[in-house]
């Protein structure tokens, strides 16, 4: 029934505008990437042109700033990351490291608030940019407190192993999840990229649902060695309950 539902066209129409925000394509370029014939991929392209979803320069394209438009209304809508700049801000300040505000779109997440620390070599994100979520520690908190049908997902779509030590087996994730849940945080031990880690606790709505992760990253060295620290401050900045909050080494 769900495909007997499913738009194809726009499906492939939506699939474009996200390559399409990551960085301008040539028209062969985007087609390679959709995994469609050139010919569809010029006819979903004009129509985008022309509804002012994408721009048009010699022979690249890229999303049109209607589309940033629509992000930015989005975010003012759920007022997530108005809510929480501040604090994003100030554990950067205070602590040295970068700070992440991150939801999960599926498989991955999506930092929709990042402020950059004052410690030298912090993290490589981007506002606005993703991560695997079994490999980040925003993304394994998030996972943790997802709907089990969410998580059934993402492991019957294939766990990659971005680095030596990412999580690929389903039944390791399931039991590191499970940490997650009795210990209040999740950690990154540099499951995405070598060498560079991560903590991340909850961001709870009024209602006591999780609706956000809220991290510090950096090098993975210094970020396990001051784990204790950075967990207790983004457990006060979150007003979790500190009893649960263990040691997960």
């Amino acid at each position: 029934m769900a495909d007997a539902n499913r738009l194809s066209t726009l499906a492939n129409g939506l699939g474009a505008l996200e390559h399409l925000v990551a960085g301008a394509m040539t028209m062969r370029e985007l087609a390679a990437a959709c995994g469609l014939p050139r010919q569809t991929t010029y006819r979903i392209v004009a129509t985008l042109i022309d509804q002012g979803w994408v721009d048009r320069t010699g022979e690249t394209y890229r999303a049109s700033p209607r589309m940033w438009s629509l992000a930015a209304q989005s975010f003012s809508f759920s007022d997530l990351r108005d809510a929480h700049a501040g604090t994003v801000r100030r554990l950067a300040q205070e602590h040295g490291e970068s700070v992440h505000l991150a939801v999960l779109d599926r498989a991955t997440v999506v930092y929709v608030d990042k402020a950059d620390g004052s410690n030298p070599v912090g993290s490589y994100t981007t506002l606005g940019g993703r991560a695997p979520a079994s490999c980040v520690a925003t993304g394994k908190l998030l996972l943790a407190h997802a709907d089990p049908v969410v998580l059934d997902q993402v492991v019957a779509a294939g766990l990659e192993q971005h680095s030596p030590l990412s999580i690929d087996s389903p039944g390791a994730l399931r039991v590191e999840l499970e940490r997650v849940r009795a210990h209040g945080f999740a950690v990154n031990r540099g499951e995405w990229r070598l060498g560079v880690g991560g903590v991340a606790v909850a961001v709870r709505n009024p209602f006591n649902e999780v609706v956000a992760a809220l991290g510090f990253s950096g090098p993975s060295d210094r970020i396990l060695a001051r784990l204790d620290e950075l967990v207790l401050a983004l457990h006060e900045a979150t007003g979790a309950d500190l009893e649960t909050a263990g040691a997960l080494r």
